[in-house]
C-alpha cells in the first residue's frame, strides 16, 4: 500500500507556500554560504524578519482540528435503525453537545469535485476540477486542484498548525493536488475503516499541538463490504434471497455500474435483470451494516482524541450521497436529487455552541467556519460564508458525473424554500418545495413559472461569480496503474 509522508524539510522552517517557495530557495542557499561562519543564528534572524509577511506568522495558541469525511454516506440514514439496532448510536448520541446543521447540502454529488469545494472554499465552477479525467477541448475542466488554489491544509499550516490527513479514496490522491499542506498525507487503496482509525490514533501519538487532522472513511463507498458481525447484527439472510440474486448483492458494483451506464446512454440495456424486492432490500441492508460500522469508528477515534487532546473541534460530514432506486437510479454524481445532495454535517467540540441549526448550509461554507472558531481572517478569494453567523441564504451545487460520457451537465439552487435543478442537455427544469416535499415527488415547475424564473435568474448570476472567482489551471494529472486500478474498482474509470 502506497504511504506518503511528507516531512518537514527546510523550507517549512520559514512556514513554505507555494507563493514564498521562490524566496526560501534563495534562503536556504545563503545559510548554506553562511554555515561556516560564527553568524548562523543571527543571519537567520535578520533573514526571517525579511520574508514577505504573509509567509511567516506567530504559531497560534487555538483548538485542535479534526475533520471527518464519511465517503457516500446518505444523511437520512442518522437516527435510522434496522432490525431494532440503530445505525448511527453515536452520532445520535453527540447530537445534544453538538452544532448541528440539518440543511446542509455537497457543492457536487461526487468526490473529487465535493471535496475540492470543501478544501478551498470555492464553487465547482471557480475551482474548475470537474472531471476524473481531462476533458479535451473543454479547457476549464480540470481533474485536480490548480497548484496555485490555496487549500484548508495549507490555510492551517500558515496558521501554525501540524497538518495530518488519513487518505484512502484515490480521488483525492497526492498526484491530484490534494496533499499540498499537509506534513503528512498517508494513503491506502481501499483500507477498512478500522485500519483508518487506527492510522490516524497512530499519527496523532506524534503531532504536536495544534494539529489539523482529516480522516477519509470509504466504507459507505460502493462496493459496501462490512465485516461479517456487522451483516449479521443488521440480520442478513443470504440463503433467503431469489436463486442468482446473492451474488449481486455480495458484489453490488458491478450491478450499479452498469445500471448507471444504461440511464446515462452509454450502453443500450443494463447487464444484469433487475433485482427483485427481496434483492433491493438485501443491498440497502448490507449499506445500512456499513454506515453502523462507520459510525463505530468514528466513534473510536472521536473518543481517543477527546482522552488525548480535550481541546479538540471535531467536523464530521460526507463528500455526498447515494442513491438505492430512489428515482429509479443508483450511485452518485448523475443527479443532484437529495439523497445525493443532503449531507450530515456536525460541530462538536470546545466553544461550540451547541444546537439544531435549520439555515442552508453549503460545503464551501466549512472552511470559513473553521476560521471563525479560531478568530482568523478568512481568505478573500473564499466564496462560502461562516456558517455560525451568516443567515439564510441561496447555496448551489454543480455536476458534470465524472466524464463527459455520462451526459450530464445539472446545476441547483436553493432559495427560498424552493430548490431548482437545471439540466443544461435537455432544457429541462424541476422545481420542488424544500420543506414539504423532500423525496421529490412532484415537479412545480409548470405550476410557479416565476419562481423557476426568479431562481434561474439565481444560477446565471452564481455562474458569472464564478467566472471572476477562477483562480489557476493545471495540466492532465498523471495516476499510477494501481490508483487507476482503485479507481476502476470503484466505478469512475472504464
Amino acid at each position: 500500500m502506497p504511504c506518503y509522508l511528507f516531512q518537514k524539510t527546510i523550507d517549512e522552517m520559514f512556514c513554505y507556500n507555494e507563493k514564498n517557495k521562490l524566496v526560501n530557495m534563495r534562503l536556504t542557499f545563503i545559510l548554506s554560504a553562511i554555515a561556516g561562519s560564527g553568524v548562523l543564528l543571527l543571519s537567520i534572524f535578520f533573514l526571517l524578519m525579511r520574508l514577505p509577511n504573509n509567509s511567516y506568522r506567530e504559531k497560534i495558541e487555538g483548538n485542535n482540528i479534526v475533520l471527518i469525511v464519511m465517503d457516500a454516506f446518505r444523511a437520512d440514514r442518522i437516527g435510522k435503525s434496522r432490525n431494532g439496532v440503530p445505525l448511527t448510536p453515536f452520532l445520535d448520541s453527540i447530537a445534544t453537545d453538538s452544532a448541528v446543521f440539518t440543511n446542509a447540502v455537497t457543492n457536487c454529488t461526487w468526490t473529487r469535485p465535493s471535496m475540492a469545494s470543501l478544501f478551498t472554499s470555492m464553487y465547482v465552477d471557480a475551482h474548475q476540477v470537474v472531471y476524473d479525467n481531462h476533458a479535451h477541448g473543454e479547457k476549464n475542466a480540470l481533474d485536480a486542484l490548480s497548484p496555485e488554489l490555496p487549500t484548508i491544509a495549507t490555510y492551517l499550516k500558515n496558521a501554525g498548525y501540524m497538518t495530518i490527513g488519513i487518505q484512502t479514496n484515490g480521488n483525492l490522491f497526492p498526484e491530484l493536488g490534494f496533499s499540498r499542506g499537509f506534513d503528512v498525507y498517508r494513503t491506502s487503496l481501499d483500507a477498512k475503516g478500522t485500519l483508518v482509525t487506527d492510522w490516524a490514533i497512530e499519527e496523532l501519538k506524534s503531532a504536536s499541538s495544534p494539529f489539523f487532522l482529516y480522516v477519509h472513511y470509504m466504507d459507505t463507498h460502493a462496493p459496501y463490504n462490512p465485516p461479517e458481525t456487522y451483516l449479521k447484527q443488521m440480520g442478513y439472510t443470504p440463503d433467503a434471497l431469489p436463486e442468482g440474486e446473492r451474488a449481486i448483492v455480495d458484489n453490488f458494483l458491478d450491478y450499479l455500474v452498469s445500471h448507471c451506464r444504461h440511464v446515462t446512454g452509454q450502453i443500450e440495456a443494463p447487464a444484469y435483470s433487475p433485482l427483485s424486492e427481496a434483492g433491493r432490500e438485501a443491498v440497502k441492508l448490507v449499506y445500512d451494516a456499513v454506515v453502523r460500522y462507520t459510525d463505530d469508528e468514528v466513534a473510536r477515534l472521536v473518543n481517543e482524541v477527546r482522552r488525548c487532546a480535550p481541546d479538540t473541534v471535531f467536523i464530521i460530514t460526507a463528500d455526498h450521497g447515494e442513491h438505492f432506486w430512489d428515482h429509479g437510479l443508483l450511485g452518485h454524481g448523475i443527479t443532484l436529487y437529495n439523497c445525493e445532495l443532503r449531507v450530515p454535517l456536525y460541530f462538536s467540540g470546545k466553544g461550540i455552541q451547541p444546537g439544531v441549526i435549520g439555515r442552508m448550509t453549503e460545503m464551501v461554507d466549512v472552511l470559513p467556519g473553521i476560521a471563525g472558531i479560531l478568530g482568523l481572517a478568512p481568505e478573500g478569494f473564499w466564496q462560502g460564508n461562516n456558517l455560525f453567523s451568516h443567515s439564510d441564504k441561496a447555496v448551489y451545487s454543480r455536476t458534470k458525473s465524472i466524464a463527459p460520457v455520462y451526459n450530464t451537465d445539472l446545476e441547483m439552487v436553493i432559495s427560498s424554500g424552493k430548490k431548482l435543478i437545471a439540466d443544461n442537455h435537455s432544457s429541462a427544469r424541476y422545481l420542488f418545495d424544500w420543506t414539504e416535499d423532500p423525496d421529490e415527488k412532484r415537479n412545480l415547475a409548470e405550476e410557479e413559472p416565476d419562481t423557476v424564473k426568479r431562481l434561474e435568474h439565481l444560477l446565471q448570476r452564481h455562474r458569472q461569480r464564478n467566472l471572476r472567482a477562477r483562480k489557476g489551471e493545471r495540466e492532465q494529472a498523471t495516476l499510477d496503474e494501481e490508483t487507476l486500478e482503485q479507481l476502476k474498482n470503484l466505478g469512475y474509470v472504464k
